[in-house]
């Protein structure tokens, strides 16, 4: 084991992971403000703190478990935002809406990343300022995948992660309560799934597939 290695990559990946989940979980926060539920707001929710989102196992021992065992270093999550659905409007458009918007944080987050990889390609920010350069590159490069990862992750349609909630929704009422009662054994059914199912290597091979595209479109833009 490389523990030299191990301690540099999460140097760099540990923050970078603690904004990602900040920015998704501040991002279902500010929706559900939003669309009329003000709970998670008064809990000082709409931040890009990260204390108020950490979650001892989820936020901080999972994602070190996966780094050091060479799995998914996605795997992670944080406090989820309570919602008062008496306060929404329409609480199976307004859940939905909710539950998309924190995916929709990484999505935008890793474009950001992209674009500022393409502008390093086209400029000498990398060669004249050397190990800045390669820093930053990095920081852009891992911000880039793990926002993608967070993404794709957190669509899995398994209670509780957010994708679950676009499936719950479009179900009838009495399976949707039953479908959302799975959530609580959900987390170990999601590592399960990961490591024993063909879900892992199909979660790998999206995400490389939307860095492949990521790419392919940088390069047609740096020229």
């Amino acid at each position: 084991m490389d523990i030299q290695g191990i301690l540099q990559n999460l140097l760099i990946t540990m923050p970078i992971f603690l904004l990602s989940l900040s920015v998704h979980e501040a991002a279902h926060a500010a929706a559900a403000y939003y669309l009329g539920d003000p709970t998670a707001w008064r809990l000082g929710r709409v931040t890009l703190n990260p204390v108020p989102h950490i979650d001892l196992v989820g936020t901080i021992i999972m994602p070190i478990l996966s780094t050091i065992s060479g799995g998914f270093m996605f795997i992670g999550w944080a406090k989820p935002v309570p919602v008062d659905w008496r306060n929404l409007r329409n609480v199976r458009r307004d859940d939905s809406l909710i539950a998309i918007a924190g995916p929709a944080s990484n999505i935008v987050l890793s474009v950001l990343c992209v674009i500022g990889l393409v502008l390093m390609s086209m400029s000498s920010i990398g060669t004249v300022h050397g190990t800045v350069g390669e820093v930053l590159h990095r920081l852009l490069n891992y911000g880039m995948i793990i926002n993608v990862a967070l993404a794709v992750f957190n669509m899995i349609p398994v209670p509780p992660l957010d994708g679950s909630h676009l499936v719950a929704n479009s179900l009838p009422h009495n399976l949707s309560e039953k479908y959302r009662s799975v959530g609580i054994y959900g987390i170990f059914l999601l590592l399960i799934l990961l490591n024993f199912t063909p879900l892992g290597r199909i979660l790998s091979a999206v995400i490389g597939g939307i860095i492949g595209l990521y790419g392919t479109l940088g390069q047609m833009i740096a020229g």
